[in-house]
């Protein structure tokens, strides 16, 4: 993808606007047969607020997700009200007017997706902007790749990237982590050996762009070490009898379940895996090519670095477990 197809993604998180919420003895959140609506309170006006604001709302203020269903439409909105006074502060995410998403209150600056992606292509010649995943409505993953590649063995070569984090409204501070793709089947891997997180101080623009420069270049120049790794993990052997046991330990780690653990499965009968390089890639073309929720997604891509990790690993893999 290139810069304006990536905007277009982005469109609808790039349309949100944040409001700050200081709860008062006036804040109300009220129920009827046809909404809920939501009162700020200090005079503020009523807003609507949709299904997915009010599961937003839910969530950010410890609501039981099976106790909306049972109380009176008045029981809800007072409960919600009282649980949302001991939060204090919160954010509100408005879009047309309509309440769509709660957050914890803002503690970020904004920043700008169109800077963050010229600023990236000023750091990766010709980079290709693989994938936009949105992990809620408040924040943005991107991953980006660019020409520098390398191969782990003759025949799959992986090319260097980075995962980008941030908020157009915020919410997160940014953070940048190396990433790779293996270029003979398209799985994005992730690595834990490169993560950096921006913290905003005081200062006039706190230099984020630099920041970013600084934290793209880092990440993508990781893969040496990177590629070293996964040559040490295609040495780390699994025998026929342990494969079964690691990778099921590897879906659950990384959250698969259902078709999608049914398809690595199958794939690993097909392709047994032999080494711990192997198994990676069975997560990580999980998280590639079969997984559609961002958090799943997310969740997999993770599971496969922290297995990659050496430190990381001893606490996942069975078969260290056994033998320690």
């Amino acid at each position: 993808m290139n810069r304006t197809e990536v905007l277009e993604q982005m469109a609808p998180i790039m349309d949100l606007q944040l409001r700050d919420v200081e709860h008062n003895p006036r804040t109300r959140v009220m129920v009827d047969t046809e909404m809920v609506t939501f009162r700020p309170g200090g005079g503020a006006r009523l807003m609507e607020v949709t299904p997915d604001g009010v599961r937003g709302m839910a969530r950010e203020a410890g609501f039981p997700k099976d106790l909306g269903s049972k109380v009176s439409p008045d029981t809800f909105g007072r409960v919600m009200t009282e649980l949302l006074a001991r939060k204090r502060r919160y954010s509100a995410l408005m879009k047309d007017g309509r309440i769509v998403d709660f957050a914890k209150p803002r503690e970020h600056r904004n920043v700008n997706p169109e800077r963050v992606l010229q600023t990236v292509e000023r750091v990766i010649p010709n980079v290709d902007f693989h994938r936009v995943i949105f992990p809620n409505q408040q924040s943005v993953s991107l991953e980006v790749v660019g020409e520098q590649q390398r191969a782990v063995v003759r025949g799959d070569l992986v090319r260097a990237g980075a995962v980008i984090s941030f908020s157009p409204i915020g919410i997160i501070n940014p953070m940048v982590q190396s990433y790779v793709m293996r270029l003979v089947c398209t799985n994005g891997l992730t690595s834990n050996d490169v993560i950096r997180e921006f913290h905003f101080g005081g200062g006039e623009g706190d230099d984020v762009w630099q920041w970013f420069r600084q934290s793209v270049r880092t990440a993508c120049n990781a893969l040496e070490h990177i590629i070293t790794r996964y040559c040490q993990m295609r040495n780390e052997r699994i025998r026929p009898e342990d494969r079964s046991v690691v990778l099921e330990a590897m879906l659950k780690e990384a959250g698969i379940t259902r078709e999608a653990a049914e398809a690595v499965r199958s794939l690993a009968l097909r392709e047994p895996p032999r080494n711990t390089y192997d198994i990676i890639n069975l997560i990580s073309w999980a998280s590639s090519h079969l997984l559609e929720s961002p958090r799943q997604v997310i969740r997999a891509r993770q599971a496969a670095a922290d297995f990659a990790d050496r430190t990381e690993h001893h606490r996942i893999c069975p078969v260290c477990h056994r033998t320690r």
